[in-house]
Formats: structure tokens, C-alpha cells, sequence
């Protein structure tokens, strides 16, 4: 690369950055191949492949193909306008509702009460129900109106993984 002060490094799974776009438009007007391009970036050959499909413009009436970086950068984005995900929270609004109004009655059911009752009783059939992980997830994305503190059992749980592998010896006399 021409630049000396480009320190960032490429790991698995990183998108391009607009510089990279704009070097592969260069290197393709030189003639380079995409293999070249790719080992020159530290890139993929997939990843410049895909780039140059995405990015490649009809121009002059249809007769010349040519990469674009910014035509490249547009189509990513409104690739990746959609890849969230989605949730699905409307789909299960009664149940929801029922969850949320068996949570704060009288008799304080816990999340996993409400899914068996909800299963036990026929009220709701299968597919109209979100499983237990699911009302916990949406517990914690703020999207029931029931808070962690509610939830005792889940209060009592450790939240914190398990560090395997090699254990430091800081505070250990030797």
C-alpha cells in the first residue's frame, strides 16, 4: 500500500472501507487482476470479487462495464438496510398481554408459569406463543414492561461465563 500511516488490521467478517473501495476502482482502471487486488488489501479474493459485482455500472449505453466505488458503497448499504433482526412482537400481542397481566395479578406467576399456564390451558395455540427464552429476551430489550428486578429467579442466577483455560496466578505466593 502507498500508505505508511495505515495501521488498521483485517479480521474475519470485516465490512470495506470506503478507502478500499476507492483502491479497487484504481487498481481495476490498472489493470490489475482481482487476485492481485485482493493480496494487495489483505483481503479475500471472494470479498473483491463480490465488491466488483456489486459495484460494476453499465456505462455508455450499456456498451462498457466499470467499477464503481460509490455505486459499490450505495448497493452495501441498502443491502444491509434490511439485515437486522426483525422482531416479532405484534404477532404475539394477546399472549404478551396475557403474560404481562398474569405477571402483575395478585398471584405474581413467573414468566415460565405464564408459558406452561398459557400451554396448559388451550388459550393460545402454539404458534401464537413465544417460548420462555424469548420473554426473557424481551424482558431485557425493555419491550415488556416487566424489569429484571421483578424476576427473581433470574436475579439469583450468575449472569457471569465461566473463564476456562489457562488461570492467572496474581495473589498466589510461589
Amino acid at each position: 500500500m502507498d500508505n505508511t500511516n495505515f495501521t488498521a488490521e483485517h479480521r474475519k467478517g470485516q465490512h470495506l472501507l470506503s478507502e478500499e473501495r476507492h483502491e479497487i476502482e484504481v487498481f481495476l482502471k490498472m489493470g490489475w487482476s482481482i487476485y492481485r487486488i485482493a493480496k494487495e488489501l489483505g483481503r479475500p479474493y471472494n470479498t473483491i470479487k463480490n465488491e466488483i459485482k456489486r459495484g460494476t455500472v453499465l456505462l455508455y449505453k450499456g456498451k462498457v462495464q466499470r467499477y464503481k466505488a460509490d455505486e459499490g458503497k450505495r448497493v452495501y448499504l441498502e443491502h444491509r438496510q434490511n439485515s437486522r433482526r426483525q422482531y416479532r412482537c405484534l404477532a404475539y400481542v394477546r399472549f404478551l398481554q396475557y403474560v404481562v397481566e398474569h405477571f402483575k395479578s395478585e398471584e405474581k406467576w413467573s414468566l415460565d408459569a405464564c408459558y406452561g399456564k398459557a400451554l396448559e390451558s388451550k388459550k393460545f395455540r402454539r404458534e401464537e406463543i413465544v417460548c420462555t427464552k424469548t420473554l426473557y429476551n424481551y424482558v431485557d430489550l425493555g419491550l415488556l414492561p416487566i424489569k429484571n428486578i421483578d424476576l427473581p429467579e433470574k436475579l439469583r442466577r450468575n449472569t457471569k461465563s465461566k473463564k476456562q483455560g489457562k488461570q492467572s496466578n496474581f495473589g498466589q505466593k510461589h
